[in-house]
């Protein structure tokens, strides 16, 4: 009776390391199979073929020992021998060795304890292709990025004098009374202003990406300076007509520059798509932590499956409406980390057709009381 039972005990055991090594063979990934002593019990095809060994010359041989020690790698050490005592499994190590016969390979590395063996499995992932892919690519947004900076700063010089010899031209024909000359300098400085416009927004995406968009910190009343980009802009335009509404006092801390540029660019949105209204409501509202200033124009609206993207680099609406309308997509984008690296966000609800509301909220300025107020000057990337 008992030797019965044992005969069926062996052929189940048989069975079952019959149908483990079926498993292991049909894996397509390199996979090793190691003792309690991290000798190689057995290597699938898939690793002969991948490695170009012979099982019979790994078999039975610590791990550490195969092919001149290129797998004596402490970490990987480390991880194995801690594996059988205290865990069950680790994943996702990445191992970057010359190989002798298959060369330099990127390799994950995942590995998982059977207790009742003991043995551990060691599986392989290729992802050499995959990390040399994403270098290449880090490496050409990299080079990307420096063209873009140097480039734009290159421009901006010879933009800026340019400019300057377009004013003295445009006072010396003036004042000679040669005003078709001095009408066509004046279009000709408002081109010059949007180029140098572009330019700097050019630059402001390079120093961002690179972590050194740098501000001037103070605190300030975030409702003067609404009031002060409203009247300013209310110049730019004969058609529009820029209502405020919501004054509040609301202190904040940041760079006072960064946020006018902020306001200055949604109010300048507002204006450019909405050429068939005739208004522009600015909103402020303040609660006990925080100040929120709204933008709503009047105009073409954006289509809810595109409200996600209009925050992001070089995004631009690409329906025939909008195509008419100049511009980088680079405003909102810019606009969206200034307000972030404030501790605030920006957000936008539209109905096509109807009208679009651009919105930020800024944390206020801590109390004097708490002794927490801003200060003047720094540099934060």
């Amino acid at each position: 009776m008992v030797n019965q039972e044992l005969k069926q005990r062996n052929t189940q055991l048989h069975a079952a390391r019959e149908y483990a090594d079926a498993i292991v063979e049909t894996i397509r990934e390199p996979l090793l199979v190691l003792d309690a002593d991290l000798r190689v019990q057995g290597a699938n095809p898939a690793f002969s073929q991948f490695f170009q060994v012979e099982p019979a010359h790994i078999e039975h041989r610590l791990l550490f020992e195969l092919e001149d020690g290129q797998w004596d790698i402490p970490a990987l050490r480390t991880l194995l021998e801690e594996l059988l005592p205290s865990n069950h499994s680790f994943t996702d190590y990445t191992v970057e060795y010359s190989f002798p016969r298959i060369g330099r390979k990127t390799l994950l590395l995942n590995a998982h304890r059977i207790d009742h063996v003991p043995l551990i499995l060691l599986a392989m992932e290729d992802i050499t292709t995959l990390t040399q892919a994403a270098n290449e690519k880090q490496q050409m947004l990299a080079q990307r990025e420096e063209f873009m900076a140097m480039a734009s700063h290159e421009l901006k010089t010879p933009v800026t004098s340019l400019k300057g010899f377009t004013q003295v031209l445009q006072a010396r024909f003036t004042k000679a009374g040669d005003e078709r000359s001095a009408a066509l300098l004046t279009r000709m400085d408002g081109q010059l202003d949007k180029l140098i416009h572009l330019i700097s927004e050019l630059l402001d995406v390079t120093r961002i990406e690179a972590g050194q968009l740098a501000w001037h910190t103070q605190v300030f009343d975030l409702s003067l300076l609404v009031r002060e980009i409203v009247e300013e802009m209310g110049y730019t335009t004969g058609r529009h007509q820029i209502r405020l509404e919501g004054d509040v006092s609301a202190l904040v801390s940041g760079d006072r520059e960064r946020l006018g540029q902020v306001l200055t660019n949604l109010l300048s949105n507002a204006i450019k798509y909405s050429p068939q209204a005739t208004v522009i409501q600015v909103m402020c509202a303040s609660d006990t932590e925080t100040v929120t200033v709204s933008v709503q124009d009047f105009g073409i609206g954006i289509a809810s499956e595109k409200l996600a993207h209009v925050f992001e680099r070089f995004y631009r609406v690409s329906d025939a409406e909008h195509a008419t309308f100049p511009g980088l997509g680079l405003g909102l984008f810019i606009s969206a980390q200034i307000v972030k690296q404030h501790g605030g966000r920006m957000w936008v609800d539209s109905q096509p057709g109807v009208s679009s509301t651009f919105s930020l909220t800024l944390p206020l300025a801590p109390s004097p009381e708490t002794g927490m107020l801003g200060h003047e000057g720094g540099q934060h990337g």
